[in-house]
């Protein structure tokens, strides 16, 4: 039975490569998305289904006969709530908001458990040493409550199940990088010196780590540019 990873957002280039990385391999990839999918993406072995992870359950229901009970090799998650710079306090509200986004992140790891047998969970996130707290309080607020959660999960969870970990990225030249001013992109440029030159290398190191997840990754936290893995 060919191998399936689900993939949660990234319609951008990071996305496409690691979509025909995978396929190439004689893949099977679900890939999730809450706008429209790119024109040439559907095929065979490539599936798209709505999700939006601040309400996801009709996402779930759409997505469950897409795994049709088979063995999940993977899952991949880059989808994240829109972050903006707070020019203002944030109030309760606002702090708090990026919780339905962790609930659905939950329930989507929740729904592969049980499906994935020696298998990896990879996260993505941002490299928040780039962002001021000032500036940036909903992205330290979400992503770290991500981290926290994959920590437990690390805690609770086998690696003979599935071996989660995390990959954090600064910036990729080329990529789409919406929501964030110019000036913050060219502090992320500068500071990426010795990282990914582009989306490709990203999405062969992503396939790499999913293809073949060692028991050492579990729980890890590879770091670019400074882990050098490259």
């Amino acid at each position: 039975m060919s191998p399936k990873y689900l993939i949660v957002g990234s319609g951008g280039p990071t996305g496409h490569h690691l979509r025909h990385i995978l396929a190439s391999t004689g893949a099977i990839i679900v890939n999730t998305t809450h706008r429209t999918p790119a024109v040439g993406e559907m095929s065979d072995t490539i599936r798209w289904t709505h999700l939006d992870i601040l309400s996801v359950s009709e996402g779930l229901r759409l997505l469950s006969p897409l795994m049709n009970g088979a063995k999940l090799s993977g899952v991949i998650l880059f989808a994240h709530p829109r972050i903006t710079r707070n020019k203002h306090p944030l109030s309760f509200g606002e702090m708090t908001g990026f919780s339905h986004a962790l609930e659905g992140v939950k329930a989507i790891f929740d729904l592969c458990l049980p499906l994935l047998d020696n298998g990896s969970v990879l996260t993505i996130l941002p490299c928040l040493t780039l962002l001021k707290a000032g500036g940036y309080l909903q992205a330290r607020v979400y992503f770290g409550g991500l981290r926290g959660m994959v920590e437990e999960y690390t805690r609770t969870i086998s690696p003979a199940q599935a071996s989660f970990l995390t990959l954090e990225v600064a910036h990729l030249p080329g990529e789409t990088t919406p929501h964030l001013p110019e000036s913050l992109l060219s502090r992320m440029k500068e500071q990426t010196l010795g990282g990914f030159p582009d989306p490709e290398s990203l999405a062969r190191t992503i396939a790499d780590l999913v293809v073949r997840p060692r028991p050492w990754m579990h729980g890890e936290t590879l770091r670019f540019p400074t882990t050098g893995l490259l």
